[in-house]
């Protein structure tokens, strides 16, 4: 992999750097470097002058933020650029799009709206390539360029805090820097999904909706239209083997019934298949312990697919207690249920979907551990069976966790909630934040249904809406913001983070196609809320007694 030498003296300039590491482009140093990215906010000094001079003579030498800006006007390097800048635009929200030579920066962008300022040049080079565009006017400029003649790029943006703070924008300087050391992605990646009719749907739109991504079989899930270019062409299998021996099929999504999902995955991984598994990952820690020594053996990726991480809401208070917003967590509450009589499908069945704990509370559980990165002390949990004795699942279940640092967290899950409820309440040093179903005519800091967000941060309680498919399994906690209390008493509605969609499977594209880091959905991660799944399922067999997760 190519190494970066990065020259910065910008203090946001961190998580970048990070980000490149991650993704095995630097750091190293600036004689041995096959590029040379450089984010300054002042004038380059002689030696540094001199530095990007000589290397521009044999690696790329690529000026981004507020270096351009930061030039004078007759430095060499804005002659190499094949730009004259002209003025600096106030700081605002900007729309970036592809320009005619940047398909490949571009690749899985999806709507990138940094707020930033950039400078429009008043001349552009014939030879150089434009990669990334925004709008001024009636016209459109160039803010990433290439120029292979001088070896020297050029990327105007960077120069705010958020921007620099953004993973897209991460990612964008990332595949800059692919692109002029002649890096390229490797060939689509053909999917196959591996689930019983309807389970996999969810999955089978985001494939379809995901550059680099090509969905070229399925087996037990109905053959559905759409896609990119209509109808879909995967081939259908009867029988899962057929699919994992199908040599076109490079990856595998497990949308099986639960206690069946590590068995699938393991045929998967001993074919040589890439593996990603929906929550809940496994029913024990033993058998993703299994599934990770053999994906170690095989060099095969193998990821937990997040169900309810890229929910809008949980995006903007994760963001939210990053930034420190509310203090150090104290404690965290999650309810969620409504009063259902469940339909009788597998999800229902307590060996088939592993108890309420692993099938209902597994996404909630996964919440909690990301957003207290603490190690678990205890659990302990209770179950009731009292109303729906037509199926083997818990009727009601509650789990309490312990971390090293003294937080807390519970969370509830339902079918006996007389009014259907979605909470959360997450208590900081500091403040709050809260979010509740405007249904319950309550919100969880005191305030009246009046005060609610319209339309509510969370859709119905009721957990059998569309049970068929991930989609309403994941799906219903997206609508309003959530709300910051602070210690002195105001009042801060969240936005919500909209991003691209899909995210899960275009960070999968970019770790396969261009080895992006997959960190958030590492085997590690997943296996976290199997064991704290697996101790709160034992606890509540053991009527409530502490179980330190395995």
């Amino acid at each position: 992999m190519p190494r970066i030498h990065l020259v910065s003296n910008l203090p946001g300039v961190s998580a970048l750097g990070d980000h490149l590491r991650a993704a095995g482009l630097g750091p190293t140093s600036a004689r041995s470097a096959d590029a040379l990215l450089v984010l300054i906010d002042r004038p380059l000094d002689s030696v540094e002058q001199e530095l990007l001079d000589r290397a521009r003579q044999s690696v790329p030498v690529l000026l981004a933020g507020p270096t351009v800006r930061a030039l004078p006007s007759d430095s060499p390097l804005v002659e190499a650029s094949g730009l004259i800048p002209g003025h600096t635009t106030p700081t605002h929200e900007l729309r970036v799009t592809v320009g005619p030579n940047g398909a490949e920066v571009a690749a899985r962008m999806g709507e990138f709206r940094p707020v930033d300022s950039w400078v429009v040049p008043d001349k552009i080079a014939d030879d150089v390539e434009r990669l990334l565009l925004v709008q001024q006017g009636t016209a459109e400029f160039p803010i990433c360029t290439w120029r292979p003649s001088t070896g020297l790029g050029m990327f105007t943006l960077g120069s705010t805090a958020s921007t620099l703070a953004d993973p897209a924008y991460h990612r964008l300087v990332g595949r800059w820097l692919r692109h002029t050391l002649g890096v390229r992605d490797e060939a689509p990646i053909g999917v196959g999904l591996l689930g019983e009719p309807g389970t996999p749907a969810v999955h089978q739109t985001a494939v379809e909706a995901t550059e680099g991504l090509n969905l070229v079989a399925v087996s037990g899930t109905g053959r559905a239209g759409g896609g990119r270019s209509g109808e879909s062409q995967a081939r259908s299998y009867d029988e899962p083997d057929s699919l994992i021996a199908d040599a076109d099929v490079r990856l595998v999504v497990i949308g099986t019934p639960n206690n069946t999902r590590a068995q699938w995955a393991s045929r998967a991984l001993e074919a040589g298949k890439d593996v990603v598994i929906p929550s809940p990952f496994a029913l024990s820690t033993q058998e993703a312990d299994d599934l990770a020594l053999l994906a170690a053996a095989r060099s095969s990726l193998l990821a937990m697919y997040p169900e309810r991480r890229e929910d809008p809401a949980y995006q903007s208070l994760r963001a939210a207690v990053r930034r420190g917003a509310i203090g150090d967590i104290l404690s965290v509450e999650v309810i969620h249920g409504a009063y259902n009589r469940p339909p009788g499908g597998w999800r229902d069945d307590e060996r088939a979907s592993g108890g309420l704990i692993h099938d209902r509370a597994a996404a909630h559980l996964d919440w909690v551990l990301d957003l207290v990165d603490e190690p678990v002390e205890w659990v302990t949990a209770t179950a009731h069976k009292r109303v729906w004795h037509h199926v083997t699942n818990a009727d009601h279940a509650r789990v309490l966790l312990r971390f090293a640092n003294g937080a807390e967290a519970q969370v509830t899950v339902s079918d006996l909630l007389a009014v259907p409820t979605t909470r959360l309440h997450v208590l900081g040093s500091t403040g709050s934040v809260f979010g509740d179903d405007p249904a319950t005519g309550a919100l969880a800091a005191g305030g009246t249904a009046e005060t609610a967000p319209a339309g509510g941060w969370a859709r119905a309680g009721g957990r059998h809406e569309g049970r068929t498919g991930e989609r309403a399994h994941s799906a219903a906690l997206s609508a309003g913001p959530l709300t910051v209390i602070s210690h002195d008493g105001t009042r801060t509605r969240l936005p919500l983070t909209v991003g691209a969609p899909h995210p899960f499977y275009r960070d999968l594209a970019d770790a396969l196609l261009s080895g992006w880091p997959l960190a958030a959905y590492r085997v590690e991660t997943a296996r976290k809320v199997v064991a704290v799944a697996e101790a709160a399922t034992r606890s509540a067999g053991g009527g409530g007694v502490q179980i330190g997760p395995a």
